[in-house]
């Protein structure tokens, strides 16, 4: 499959790595904590006969780098907002995964008029929306993380990152009711995000449609690709 590979310099100099593949309305594709646009791979066949695909590695995930101490979603959002005034484009449809998906909100608040459709998959606003045991192995990784950072200069990178996942996003429920762009907020019946805070975030945006897929837990979009995409297309074309 044609693609091509990009950098965006950011005013901070870090550097923003992404890949750009097949045709038609914008599609950013938004990864979660510690992963790379690679997780994405399953769906770049299908997405890209309809869209123009642009597969994001997160400031100091993947091949991007950061040169900031402390890492935000806000942070990141601006990373997105430069890369597509490089890209010369006003809106695009925004599929997020996990922190991709917290990623997607804070945007979406930030730049309304920049988004055209969200996907929000296993997505939170706020810590306690994830279930106690996976909230504590996070925990624990990052007390590993955090010891090993004496040592090793990645683990010292990843701190930053791995410290996300235990901050509100800030953004609370009067935010979410100004998303006015078409939002499918999908997630597995078996996620490690509580499916009453899924819920909570498709009640709040007016425009959001709620899908509950069972059989199906956090990695959903790699563990049954074919039925994930079947769900995104559905929704991006139809609306």
């Amino acid at each position: 499959m044609k693609n091509e590979k990009r950098t965006a310099v950011m005013q901070d100099g870090s550097e923003i790595y992404y890949e750009k593949y097949g045709a038609g309305p914008a599609l950013f594709l938004l990864h979660g904590n510690g992963g790379s646009g690679k997780y994405f791979s399953r769906q770049l066949n299908s997405f890209s006969k309809h869209f123009t695909v642009f597969v994001i590695d997160s400031r100091g995930h993947g091949r991007s780098t950061n040169t900031q101490k402390k890492i935000s979603f806000q942070l990141m959002a601006e990373d997105l907002r430069t890369l597509m005034m490089k890209e010369q484009l006003e809106k695009a449809d925004f599929l997020g995964f996990s922190d991709g998906a917290n990623l997607a909100m804070v945007f979406a608040c930030r730049y309304p008029a920049m988004v055209d459709h969200l996907i929000l998959n296993a997505g939170n606003t706020d810590p306690s929306g994830v279930r106690s045991l996976p909230h504590f192995g996070s925990y624990i990784q990052y007390a590993i993380v955090w010891l090993g950072a004496f040592f090793d200069t990645g683990m010292r990178n990843f701190l930053p990152i791995l410290r996300l996942l235990f901050r509100d996003i800030g953004v609370k429920k009067e935010d979410l009711e100004r998303i006015a762009a078409p939002t499918l907020v999908i997630v597995g019946k078996h996620d490690v995000i509580k499916t009453e805070h899924s819920m909570y975030i498709a009640r709040s945006i007016p425009n959001a449609s709620f899908a509950l897929v069972s059989g199906q837990g956090h990695m959903f979009a790699r563990r049954n690709p074919k039925r994930f995409n079947q769900e995104v297309l559905q929704f991006l074309l139809e609306n």
